[in-house]
């Protein structure tokens, strides 16, 4: 099936995970995706929004504007391999970004919603385990998230790391969207 035609009832009741290179249009699927889902009505549903700022073109929030049934986590993200001058410094950062999201888990799992939807998922896995990931599809029925699977930002330990845990991640996932890299 074609990521465009992806539609909320492919989605209910499912785990989802959306992948690609930088600059392949996650982000805007997915967010195409939460303004379907709150435009169809029904449940309440939850952003967890873990994509760091705008950095040289790269990430940048969802920016969704205010809906009565959509509540945002939105932790202040740094890009580590982008800002960090050193291996030390991408780690340190890194690490602050896990306790970010790490605290903003805690509040989703206080208040789970039946629908959640997760923005840069990968960027948890670069410091976390997938438990922590986990734990939020085993609290809501339907999770739609996105996350960097690729080789634009490098590999190296750290991005090695990453794509591991990202590989473990989609084993969780019932639907995994491959977007293609836009020439």
């Amino acid at each position: 099936m074609e990521p465009e035609r992806v539609s909320p009832a492919d989605l209910t009741g499912k785990k989802t995970l959306i992948l690609g290179e930088v600059k392949v249009g996650k982000t805007l699927l997915l967010k195409r995706i939460v303004k379907e889902f709150l435009e169809a009505g029904g449940e309440h549903c939850a952003l967890v929004d873990l994509a760091p700022e705008l950095t040289r073109g790269i990430g940048g929030k969802m920016n969704l504007l205010w809906h009565p049934r959509l509540t945002v986590y939105s932790p202040r993200i740094v890009a580590p391999r982008l800002t960090g001058r050193d291996q030390e410094e991408v780690a340190q950062l890194a690490e602050a970004n896990g306790r970010a999201c790490d605290r903003v888990f805690g509040e989703y799992l206080d208040d789970p919603r039946p629908c959640l939807f997760i923005n840069d998922a990968s960027l948890y896995l670069q410091a976390r385990e997938v438990s922590g990931l986990a734990s939020l599809l085993e609290a809501s029925p339907t999770v739609v998230a996105n996350g960097y699977f690729g080789r634009a930002l490098g590999g190296g330990g750290f991005g090695d790391n990453e794509r591991q845990r990202m590989q473990e991640f989609m084993s969780l996932c019932d639907r995994v969207i491959n977007l293609p890299m836009v020439s």
